[in-house]
């Protein structure tokens, strides 16, 4: 019997219904679970589906390479391995390696091995420099070098260490050269707490970062990838996560830590797939039987964690480990198309997926090409594609680390885990070479062999890597002195003439690492036409100290362009301009319409100057200016006191004749700090000018804008206005607008008037109102009265209230609200079971289906969307209709039995008292971005936080069978599974 068919009958085994008693921890799973033989590389070659006009070969395989998860080419065409033999549980026994692979007869094929570095732990990253490599084993960052020339290192350099090991599928990877002449790579979720070998220290978090291999310092970067990470053609940013497949990141860490003032800043990174992060993919192989044994177990509760896709144990991304950004040049997309192609491994599902990535601005989308099938798939479920890259002859290298079992050890529950061999395949491995079939296989050159002149036009290479390399070779040479004299002056010509823009890219950052900037070259890169050129010249300018030479330059493009990488890069240029040169450009930019990430660099920019440039604005759009001066106002409320002029314009600008008074009333009420508007409002005793305004506007139509700006006024005025804007006869609107006002200015008769009349109000007030008084420890002892008193019932405390209520950290508070809210049983299984026997969902039911949708819009829609209705707060809520009534009951009743990270709920305490309940969207060094219930994102500057701490639960806690009865359970799951 051949081995395929052999691994297609054990396969079939899982998908028999064996006759045994039901699952339970202790029940033997063996007969479920047989061990899938592996193949030879030739085998394994026969069980690939490639896509027409493509071409699979073998590169490397066993004993020539054991367990690649990370390589690069050199110069000269050697290829750099790390392997990881020590995945996933043997990290103490330090097994990793680094094999250096070389190909001595040009046939494609590798045939010589020498091990460079061993006695490694979990070694995940890996990039040529000089006469050696660096390689990442964390917590260590180190430079491993060969100076006597036999291919073995017998030097080795730590330049960093603290990188976390706390999971080993969340270590430091993915080192890529970028444009900028610099090593870029991937923290991930592991974290790292760095100490340089001068003794500095950075707290990177997960932010990513970059290294100057010359100077050997580390900068941070805008980060949140999981393993795999690249750069297109121009040095745009995309990280993966296992089941968020092809995400972009817009990198402004390293300019944002360098300035004294900040705004707000939106979210930099986003999920671009158009079928959305944990897309379908079309596996050829069969699905492992542990993987349909999990699932099976993960639903009937006998085991913890996840039940994803609908319940299905495959079919998805859930392994997303690499990802590369291929030029359109090298035929990767569809024939004729000139839209780069972006593709991404799935180790587990055995594959290899492509999109079309379509320029929308700062970010791409990615579009799927392939419809029921993948570039590259494999029936070998020991294919396990876990990095990808480009190679210097323009193919797609794929390290296949070749193993039974990649999946993270705590994933894997125990009755299930000790019939699997998680080392199975720790002596195998290959490394695969995947080609346009049209395209001729070229020769891989030495470019360390090649002169200066002869690297300056390989900048120019339709192959990126090629590219790529050239820069580097050209930086090793200039940081070891060994540079022509005459390459500057040819770097310059490349930077202005050259016909390939991607040259003058690469070309300018040279000149930028070499010093070779003038005022000549400055000036004729000001000039470019091509776009994506213009914008990297912009912001070399001002790195080489050119800006202020082209001054009246960049004031030009900021009145003439409206490209949102050139604003990005003329507003982050103006930081280190003269004051009045950086105020004529960001007043060009002032009244044009821009991206939010552009608007935040602008606001941030402007600093001590931003108000001097709105008080200049004279053609600007009421919406625009608004927007400003919710950006800056924050700003001028620490200033204001120290500078007179600042408080006349403050003073000018809100009285009652001013043209833009109520501009002002709208910009001051869209600011999330109370604390900082009162102290503007008070140093420039404004006050009675704002109490005037916002009395007329009240009187004049009392609207919800209007409504909303009573958050501005004195406590006096809105007393005047609580009683009839909360009187039942009022529209909801109005009612909330006004709960919303005086709970963000803290009235002190707000709370006692919610409470005393709580039961007049809807169900949508009811939550608003809850949401105010718990925003605030001070408001908690009226409420628990209100409980005690049984003006509030138990069961109209929704799940994410009760959730805030149990985390306060007076234990003292949080013990009494447990005593009055929680049903005094915390048995998930058994109330999930009680909720199960009653369960009824008629799949016809059209009136079941209409009740479902309003109990989801009353009691799920502030933190999930489904279709047009809710809020993307919680996890997309995609292919329910897969899912079983069971699975559905279990993810909504025991919703923190395995929590994903990315929403897991913090508790925040503010400086000014105010408490959020939320999750944490993005970081950086400075700033926050956190959505809380009710899809509201805000963005938190980390000196104006107190307190933060983690629950370790979901954002949707325990409790939901307290708001639903188990008629309206089976009503929302009908919903839920509706199309």
């Amino acid at each position: 019997m051949h081995k395929p068919s052999l691994l297609l009958l054990l396969l079939s085994v899982s998908t028999i219904a064996i006759a045994q008693a039901p699952d339970t921890p202790d029940k033997d799973y063996s007969a479920e679970l047989p061990r899938i033989p592996s193949l030879s590389p030739d085998e394994s070659m026969k069980q690939f589906e490639v896509l027409d006009g493509f071409d699979i070969a073998l590169v490397a395989a066993e004993p020539l390479v054991v367990d690649p998860v990370a390589f690069a080419f050199d110069a000269k065409g050697q290829l750099w391995v790390v392997e990881m033999r020590d995945y996933s549980e043997q990290d103490q026994e330090r097994l990793g390696r680094v094999a250096v692979l070389r190909d001595t007869n040009a046939d494609g094929v590798m045939d010589t091995r020498s091990t460079f570095v061993e006695n490694l732990s979990w070694p995940t990253a890996i990039w040529p420099w000089l006469d050696g490599v660096i390689v990442a084993d964390a917590p260590n960052l180190t430079w491993h070098r060969d100076t006597d020339g036999d291919s073995v290192a017998d030097q080795s350099q730590t330049w960093f260490q603290g990188f976390g090991r706390s999971n080993v599928q969340g270590l430091v990877n993915s080192f890529r050269w970028g444009i900028d002449g610099r090593i870029h790579g991937v923290t991930s979720s592991a974290g790292a707490e760095l100490a340089a070998t001068d003794g500095s220290k950075t707290a990177l978090g997960r932010r990513d970062f970059g290294i100057d291999p010359i100077t050997q310092q580390l900068y941070p970067e805008t980060g949140g990838g999981q393993h795999g990470m690249c750069f297109n053609r121009w040095g745009d940013k995309f990280v993966t996560s296992n089941s968020d497949h092809l995400q972009q990141i817009v990198d402004i860490e390293g300019w944002l830590v360098k300035q004294s003032n900040q705004v707000a800043m939106p979210a930099v990174r986003r999920s671009i797939a158009e079928d959305g992060p944990q897309a379908e993919v079309f596996r050829a192989s069969a699905v492992e039987p542990w993987r349909i044994v999990r699932t099976r177990l993960r639903i009937s509760g006998v085991a913890q964690g996840i039940v994803e896709g609908g319940g299905r144990a495959a079919g998805y991304f859930t392994g997303a480990t690499g990802t590369a950004i291929l030029d359109s040049e090298l035929g990767f997309g569809l024939l004729g198309e000139t839209h780069d192609t972006a593709v991404v491994c799935d180790v587990g599902s055995n594959l290899v997926h492509r999109k079309r990535l379509v320029d929308k601005g700062f970010f791409f989308s990615g579009q799927r090409l392939d419809q029921q099938t993948e570039l590259l798939r494999s029936k070998d479920i020991w294919f396990r594609p876990v990095q990808i890259g480009e190679g210097p002859d323009g193919a797609l290298y794929i390290a296949d680390m070749y193993r039974e079992v990649i999946e993270h050890p705590a994933s894997l529950p125990p009755m299930i885990k000790k019939h699997l061999d998680l080392t199975s395949g720790r002596d195998q491995g290959r490394i695969w070479r995947l080609s346009n079939s049209s395209r001729q296989r070229q020769p891989i050159p030495d470019m360390t062999s090649m002169t200066d002149p002869l690297l300056v036009e390989r900048l120019s290479s339709p192959v990126a890597y090629q590219r790529l390399l050239a820069s580097q070779v050209l930086t090793e040479r200039f940081a070891s002195k060994r540079l022509s004299s005459n390459t500057l002056e040819l770097l310059r010509n490349t930077a202005i003439h050259a016909a390939m823009p991607e040259a003058k890219v690469l070309a300018l950052y040279l000149l930028n690492r070499m010093d070779g900037w003038n005022v000549q070259l400055a000036k004729a890169a000001m000039e470019e036409k091509h776009l994506r050129v213009l914008s990297h010249a912009i912001e070399l300018a001002g790195q080489s100290g050119n800006a202020k030479n082209v001054a009246v330059s960049l004031r030009l493009l900021a009145e003439d362009i409206s490209d949102s990488r050139v604003q990005l890069a003329l507003a982050k240029v103006s930081s280190g301009l003269d004051a009045s040169d950086r105020q004529s450009v960001l007043a060009a930019l002032l009244p044009k319409p821009c991206d939010p990430i552009v608007r935040a660099v602008i606001a941030t920019t402007a600093g001590n100057d931003s108000w001097r440039l709105l008080q200049a604005a004279k053609q600007i759009d009421e919406d625009v200016y608004q927007q400003w001066l919710s950006l800056w106002a924050p700003l001028w409320a620490s200033k204001i006191a120290s500078d007179s002029e600042l408080e006349k314009f403050v003073i000018d600008s809100v009285k009652a004749d001013s043209p833009r008074s109520k501009i002002w009333l709208q910009g001051l009420s869209r600011i999330s700090s109370y604390s900082q508007v009162a102290q503007l409002l008070k140093v420039a005793k404004a006050q009675s000018d704002i109490d005037g305004l916002v009395m007329q506007s009240l009187q004049q139509s009392t609207s919800v804008e209007a409504v909303r700006w009573l958050r501005l006024a004195s406590q006096e005025l809105q007393s005047k206005w609580l009683e009839k804007l909360l009187h039942p006869n009022m529209p909801e609107s109005l009612q909330i607008a006004c709960i919303d006002s005086l709970g963000w200015s803290n009235h002190s008769e707000l709370t006692p008037r919610l409470l005393a009349g709580f039961r007049s109000l809807t169900p949508s007030v009811q939550l608003i109102a809850l949401r105010a008084i718990v925003s605030r420890p001070e408001r908690l002892p009226l409420l628990i009265d209100a409980i005690k008193a049984q003006t509030i019932a138990r069961s109209q405390i929704p799940t994410e209230i009760r959730q805030s209520l149990l985390a306060q950290r007076d234990k003292a508070i949080a013990q009494q609200f447990a005593d009055l809210i929680t049903s005094g049983s915390t048995d998930r299984i058994a109330v999930v079971q009680r909720y199960a026997e009653s369960l009824d969902v008629d799949s016809g039911n059209d009136r079941s289906k209409t009740r479902g949708k309003q109990i989801f819009q009353r009691a799920c829609a502030q933190c999930h969307r489904l279709g047009e209705i809710g809020n993307d707060v919680g996890p997309p809520l995609k292919q329910l209709a897969d899912k079983s009534p069971q699975q559905l009951l279990e993810s909504i009743l025991d919703p923190s039995r395995e929590v994903d990270p990315k929403y897991m709920a913090y508790t925040i305490l503010l400086d000014d008292g105010v408490v959020l309940n939320a999750i944490i969207i993005q970081e950086n060094g400075q700033q926050l971005v956190v959505g809380e219930p009710g899809g509201k994102q805000t963005t938190l500057d980390r000196l104006f936080i107190e307190e933060m701490k983690s629950s370790g639960l979901s954002l949707m806690p325990n409790g939901f069978e307290e708001q639903v009865t188990p008629q309206e359970m089976s009503d929302l799951i009908q919903f839920l599974k509706s199309p």
